[in-house]
């Protein structure tokens, strides 16, 4: 399927998102409303359903960025468990496969070169390989963007054709990496260092009171272990999906801030 020329082109002025895209309001935009923050905690409840539970969030992702883009109210719609929504995530999640498995055949590939004792020809596949990874892991977010805001499916039918649409607005692009890559090392690190943190507050605690040896003392620790535990699961999905959705406004603002919107959905 050819690819229409207009799609390497920007987008005329003449929108109501942001015409810059600003750390700030990225960071707050999932927690913006009251809608938001439902959405948000309904995805975070999602995530116990593990796969499926991803699958949605990002079908769900997807349908709030289209909105964002479209200048549809309300930006965050009630999640629910919908075919639509559903089918939008497996999109994504298939892009995202897609996309990164010439890279991962190709590393394997380089692998089987290296135990075959072809070390050079190894080395110069696995350089191939990274290459195309770090080209699909940087063109996969301007993809999906596209696809969701203006139905362009160059990300199925010419996915190296992205870098000039990036290209034209790559400060701001590289700009949107910086914003969504430090929301999901937050939604890493938080938990982490809290966890981590408490781990050894307990243990220093255990260690310097002697009164909490006894076996009563010490059944009371399992228990406050397990509150700790769930409480950082709760965050650590509550910042997963908070992050996503930062991901989502940035990239649509970075490729589409200032510029025209598309016609309005349902």
């Amino acid at each position: 399927m050819s690819v229409p020329a207009e799609f390497d082109l920007p987008p005329q002025p003449l929108s109501s998102l942001p015409p810059t895209l600003r750390w700030s309001a990225a960071w707050a935009f999932p927690v913006s409303s009251p809608q938001a923050r439902a959405g948000v905690l309904r995805g975070a409840l999602a995530l116990l359903a593990l796969l499926p539970g991803w699958v949605l969030n990002l079908g769900y992702r997807w349908d709030v960025a289209t909105r964002l883009y479209l200048g549809t109210a309300p930006t965050f719609p009630p999640l629910r468990w919908s075919w639509r929504v559903v089918r939008q995530g497996l999109v994504v999640w298939g892009v995202i496969a897609l996309s990164l498995s010439p890279g991962a055949v190709l590393a394997l590939l380089g692998g089987g070169a290296w135990w075959a004792g072809a070390q050079a020809l190894a080395q110069g596949v696995w350089l191939l390989a990274g290459l195309l990874l770090l080209a699909a892991f940087l063109l996969v977010p301007a993809g999906m963007t596209r696809l969701g805001c203006e139905g362009d499916r160059t990300v199925f039918t010419a996915p190296w054709r992205l870098w000039r649409p990036v290209r034209l607005r790559l400060g701001a692009y590289l700009y949107a990496w910086c914003v969504a890559g430090s929301a999901v090392a937050v939604s890493l690190a938080v938990p982490a260092l809290l966890g981590a943190a408490g781990w050894l507050a307990l243990w220093t605690w255990v260690q310097t009171a002697p009164a909490l040896r006894p076996p009563p003392a010490l059944h009371s620790i399992t228990v406050l272990e397990g509150l700790a535990f769930l409480l950082n699961t709760a965050l650590f999905l509550l910042l997963s999906v908070w992050a996503w959705q930062v991901a989502g406004y940035a990239f649509t603002v970075a490729l589409y801030g200032g510029h025209t919107q598309g016609k309005p959905v349902d």
